[in-house]
């Protein structure tokens, strides 16, 4: 998993969160994902990310494949509400999955109280 800042104009940021299958074996994603900022204590930081559109569908990743979604927030001094505190890791729960995974440092600060994301897609 991995997180890279996108494109972004008129105080939009977005950025591309990407999933890597790194089993031997095909696996389907379906849906969206769980998303939260932590903070170095494990607190986490305002509330999860709000679902964005609508779902694309079941998304098959064959072994070595990648899916994304994409994470949508407003750049400073936008929209009232300030910015939330930087987040030291990002959790994420895929699809269907009870588990989270951990990325560290994600460089995603959200401001004006958007924090939104997409559904899985290629």
């Amino acid at each position: 998993m991995s997180v890279k800042r996108g494109d972004g104009g008129a105080g939009q940021v977005y950025y591309e969160l990407t999933f890597v299958n790194k089993s031997g074996h095909s696996c389907t994603l379906n849906g969206f994902p769980g998303v939260s900022l932590i903070q170095r204590d494990g607190q986490v930081i305002g509330a999860p990310a709000k679902r964005d559109g609508a779902s694309h569908g079941a998304t098959e990743l064959a072994s070595g494949k990648t899916a994304h979604v994409v994470l949508h927030t407003l750049n400073q001094g936008i929209a009232d509400g300030g910015c939330w505190k930087q987040g030291a890791y990002l959790r994420v729960y895929p699809p269907g999955s009870k588990e989270a995974l951990t990325l560290r440092d994600p460089q995603i600060r959200v401001c004006g109280g958007r924090f939104t994301t997409t559904s899985v897609e290629r």
